[in-house]
């Protein structure tokens, strides 16, 4: 076949295929509002590259809907992040890992988290080795605790803690980091863009006109996504609210003095 055939047989291929596309990016226009993470994504199941100890393997990852993930928990996308940059006491990490692992359960499709599990057990060679620094630390602790300073007390802690975490959960923290990341669909949502200004304007708009706040911000996000901004811009709005209270108490008082 003639190059001048066969690229006009191409571009025909093209025009069929490409009738009634205007765009590429799916996230100009078609998907303003609250939509399923599926139709963002333009499909319920994807591959993925995941990480696991910094390696990407490839998974097939299915995308959850709002109900599923409310289900793991009562985390908000917005909140979380504070969580995964260890702005938390070790009873809120305990409650995001278990969140995240719920997470991925649901998320991982091939493989499941079952054969992942199988595949990983728990009595390999790295978690038996934690095992057994874990006891090592144990004892160090309730040997010398009488004799230690409270800076040493927190450091020696502070590493037990880590370690009970390590093999605590199957799956290491940069996958549930990512497959968390993912499966709330993050990457493909606007909700990272929202100032605090944004979420203080749509709340006293919303308490202005008996609405919700998510009535009053724009962008792409997934259905899940409108429950965290009412709540977060309700929260915004409150400690507004008590900020203004003190700094006019305060005024009122440099103002006139005491009685």
């Amino acid at each position: 076949m003639k190059e001048e055939a066969l690229i006009e047989q191409i571009n025909k291929c093209l025009e069929v295929r490409l009738q009634g596309v205007t765009s590429f990016n799916q996230n100009e226009g078609s998907f303003i509002g609250y939509n399923p993470i599926e139709k963002i994504r333009g499909g319920l199941f994807h591959w993925i590259s995941v990480p696991f100890n910094g390696t990407g393997i490839f998974c097939q990852l299915r995308c959850p809907n709002q109900t599923q993930i409310e289900q793991c928990g009562d985390i908000s996308t917005i909140t979380r992040e504070k969580l995964e940059n260890n702005q938390c006491d070790y009873e809120e990490l305990i409650k995001l890992r278990n969140y995240q692992e719920n997470i991925c359960r649901m998320t991982f499709n091939i493989p499941t988290f079952d054969h992942i599990a199988e595949l990983v057990g728990r009595d390999d060679f790295v978690i038996s080795e934690k095992k057994k620094e874990l006891a090592e630390l144990d004892q160090k602790f309730e040997d010398n605790k009488d004799s230690m300073s409270e800076v040493e007390k927190k450091v020696l802690e502070t590493k037990i803690k880590t370690i009970e975490l390590q093999i605590g959960f199957i799956l290491p923290t940069d996958t549930m980091d990512f497959v968390t990341w993912w499966a709330m669909g993050n990457d493909i949502s606007d909700i990272k863009k929202i100032t605090k200004e944004n979420f203080l304007r749509a709340a006293a708009l919303a308490k202005a006109h008996n609405k919700a706040p998510s009535d009053y911000i724009s962008g792409v996000f997934t259905d899940h996504n409108r429950k965290d901004i009412d709540a977060y811009a309700a929260q915004v709005l409150n400690d507004y609210m008590e900020e203004k209270k003190a700094v006019d108490g305060k005024f009122k008082w440099f103002k006139f003095g005491k009685d």
